[in-house]
Order: structure tokens, then C-alpha cells, then sequence
């Protein structure tokens, strides 16, 4: 009865985030606490699991992350870049590109990033006499298909973390992810992409808008308060010391240790007041972590973990060719995100990548990330996510001039991750 339960609450859960009509965080709380309400699992690993190491680790990166952008780095950046970009069409491009992928690294939010990008990219347009349509694909696709975790820095440095702690939650020990896993594999993909946004995108896309122009508007926002030199200082020094700590994982101290004193250093120095180090906590994620690491306990504990991993292990027992393997969840997690919400795609996907592992008894790093890339790199459809209807409207670009910009660097994306990927991280390691 629990199996079943257990099983049905995934689905659940599944449609919830596929659906996005309640918030994602709210749809994984709801089935943790089903499951406790039903005896899958107890209160008590709920609570270890909220007062774990993952969640004080992460929750303390996202405030030393909101200090840095507390600071003048960014406004610094744009500025520098700005100055720089005027001249050939190519020049322009790049330098917007080049923008594009820093702020990436730094702003947690790729509807924020493009629409940050998008207006100073229209006013260089209407400056050179050129077409919108010429550029704003390629702004789009650098913005969500490089962005995030390329390098180990901004407010997902702790990505890794994360899935460290889902791994441990559903049982695997020996194998761990690293602050640079995912940089490792992505920073390939991110290098095609700059290079085809800049050279190559513009070819594919259409010299005049397909369909009317609908401008978009700067975010209005106030004036950044600018930080005290000390404080400036210590917002560059904290963040610094945090990410070297975990490149040296901690030193030999608990992870979480020096990102909490990161954390409070930022605070007892004036960087961040008591509101905004609260506000910067990103609540909504620390619980779809606790939910979906909760799920993980329920099917171990239910043993519907074993029977899930068992039924999608036997439809890839055809082949231990980590190639082939790769490339069947790749291309999941891309149709998916063409017609779901590309964040709620990783989430529904790790549980069966981790069950799935498990039962082949295959090293499942490879194949998480193969999930988390591919859903960063579809922009075929609108539904994918909220960029693409951005870009589509400040472009001019229709579904059809879509497709023809967006199939072919797809393809390659794909074919980069897979290479790349299950080279290093094999399902099956010698």
C-alpha cells in the first residue's frame, strides 16, 4: 500500500511541477507531507533532512551571492563593455554575447538577464541602422544556454551541493559530484554557443522582423545604493574566500562552516542588512530540495525506489553504452523542456536517473547533468521557457523562424554534452 503510495505521489508531484500552476516549491512540499501523513517516511528524517549540512551550505552561498551583487562588479562590467561595442556588427555582437555570459554567472535569473540585455541591445540596433532580428537570437540563446554554473561562481555555485545531498538521500555514496562537474562538460557547450551566437547565428536569422516588433521595457528600479569601500572590499573578499573554501572543500571543516561565517561576516559588516540576507535565502528552492530529497527517502524506505529503477533499467538493458544511455535522457530532458517549463524538467528527471542508476548499479553524475544541459538547451517552442517568447517578441521572430535558428545548434549541443559527458563521467567506469 505504501509502494503504491509512494508511487503515486511522484506522479503527482511530476504533473505539478510539468503544469507550473502552483508554485514548484509548494507542489513538493504538498507530497512530503503526504508522505509523512501516510507513514512512508517519518517526521524525523524530514528534519534531519531540513537541518542538513546540503540545506545550511546552500542557503549560506545564496546570501554570499547577494553580496556580490550588492557591489558595483556588475554595473562595472556593463559599463566596460558598453563603452567598447561600438563599430563593425560583429564587434557589437560579440560584445553583448560576451556581456550576456558574465552577468550569466551572477544574475540567478535568465528572465532578469535577457531582459536586462534586450533593450540595451534594440537601442544599439536603432543606433547602427540594424534589425533587431539579427541579434536577439543570439542574446536569448547565450542567456539560457550558457548561464549558470558554467564557471563556480554566483548564486548556484552550490548546484553541485544539491545533488551531492539527493544522491545521499536516495542511498549512493561513492560517487560525489564536484564544484567543477558540470563546468567541466558545460563550458564546452558554452564555447559553441558564444562562437555560433557571433558568427553564426545571424545567417540563419531573418534580416527584417516576421512578425511586428514588441518592444521591451528596462526594469525600472532604483538607483543602486553604492557600498562603503570597506564594505565594497568585503563583498569581493568574502565571496572569494567562500568559493576558494569549497574549491578546498572547507578545509577540513563541515561544508556548510565557512559559507555560514561568509554569510554573517556579510551582515556584521553592513554588506547586507538582517531583511536582505532573510530575503536572499531562496526559501522556494531550499524546500523543492527538502521535498524531492523526502521522495528519495519514501522510495527507499517503501521500496518503490527498487521497483522504479528496476522497470527503466530493464528498458535500457539492451545496452551499457554510456553514449547511448546519455544520449536517451539528453534527448528527454530536451523534448520535455519543449513543450514543459525547462526548471521543473531537471527535478521530475533526477529521481529516475538516481533510481535507475542505482538498479544498473552505473555511476549516475553523467546523467544527471545530461538532464540539467539538456533542459538548458531547448529554445525551439515558447513553452520551454519564459526567454524564448521574450526573445521571440523583441526579435520579431515567429515559431517557424524559430525552429530554422534553433534546430541545428540543438543538434550540436547535444551531440557536445553527450561526448563530453559520458566521456568523463561513464555510466560504467572501467
Amino acid at each position: 500500500m505504501q509502494m503504491t503510495i509512494c508511487i503515486l505521489v511522484f506522479v503527482l508531484m511530476v504533473i505539478g511541477f510539468c503544469v507550473n500552476r502552483i508554485p514548484m516549491a509548494l507542489t513538493a512540499v504538498l507530497g512530503m507531507l503526504t508522505l509523512v501523513l501516510t507513514g512512508c517516511i517519518d517526521s524525523k528524517s524530514v528534519l534531519s533532512t531540513i537541518g542538513s549540512s546540503t540545506v545550511l551550505t546552500m542557503a549560506s552561498i545564496f546570501v554570499v551571492a547577494s553580496g556580490l551583487q550588492k557591489t558595483q562588479m556588475i554595473d562595472k562590467l556593463s559599463r566596460s563593455v558598453y563603452r567598447v561595442s561600438k563599430g563593425s556588427f560583429t564587434k557589437v555582437l560579440a560584445s553583448y554575447v560576451i556581456l550576456t555570459f558574465i552577468l550569466g554567472q551572477f544574475i540567478p535569473s535568465i528572465t532578469a538577464l535577457f531582459a536586462l540585455i534586450a533593450p540595451l541591445v534594440a537601442a544599439m540596433c536603432d543606433e547602427m541602422d540594424e534589425s533587431p532580428s539579427r541579434m536577439m537570437y543570439s542574446i536569448g540563446l547565450v542567456a539560457v544556454a550558457t548561464s549558470f554554473t558554467i564557471t563556480p561562481i554566483g548564486p548556484y555555485a552550490a548546484a553541485y551541493i544539491e545533488d551531492n545531498g539527493y544522491l545521499l538521500e536516495y542511498g549512493i555514496k561513492n560517487y560525489e559530484l564536484g564544484l567543477f562537474t558540470r563546468m567541466s562538460i558545460k563550458s564546452w557547450v558554452a564555447i559553441f554557443v558564444m562562437l555560433w551566437a557571433i558568427f553564426v547565428a545571424p545567417k540563419f536569422a531573418p534580416k527584417k522582423p516576421v512578425v511586428p516588433i514588441i518592444g521591451l521595457k528596462a526594469r525600472e528600479s532604483k538607483e543602486k545604493t553604492k557600498l562603503k569601500p570597506f564594505q565594497e572590499f568585503m563583498g569581493y573578499a568574502v565571496f572569494v574566500f567562500v568559493i576558494i573554501s569549497l574549491v578546498c572543500k572547507s578545509f577540513g571543516f563541515a561544508s556548510w562552516v565557512i559559507p555560514a561565517l561568509g554569510a554573517s561576516l556579510l551582515v556584521l559588516t553592513g554588506v547586507l542588512s538582517e531583511k536582505e540576507a532573510i530575503q536572499s535565502l531562496n526559501i522556494e528552492v531550499i524546500l523543492l530540495y527538502v521535498g524531492v530529497a523526502s521522495l528519495g527517502n519514501a522510495f527507499a524506505n517503501t521500496g518503490a525506489g527498487e521497483m522504479v529503477g528496476s522497470v527503466v533499467g530493464s528498458l535500457l538493458s539492451f545496452t551499457q553504452n554510456s553514449y547511448i544511455i546519455g544520449g536517451i535522457f539528453f534527448l528527454a530532458s530536451f523534448i520535455m523542456t519543449s513543450v514543459l517549463y525547462n526548471r521543473a524538467v531537471g527535478k521530475v528527471l533526477i529521481p529516475l536517473v538516481i533510481l535507475t542508476s542505482l538498479n544498473m548499479n552505473s555511476d549516475p553524475r553523467g546523467l544527471m547533468e545530461m538532464c540539467y544541459i539538456g533542459s538548458m538547451c531547448s529554445l525551439l517552442t515558447p513553452m520551454s521557457t519564459t526567454v524564448v517568447p521574450m526573445m521571440m517578441a523583441s526579435g520579431g521572430y515567429d515559431q517557424k523562424a524559430l525552429i530554422k535558428m534553433g534546430i541545428i545548434p540543438s543538434i550540436i549541443m547535444g551531440v557536445i554534452t553527450v561526448s563530453v559527458g559520458m566521456t568523463l563521467y561513464p555510466c560504467f567506469p572501467q
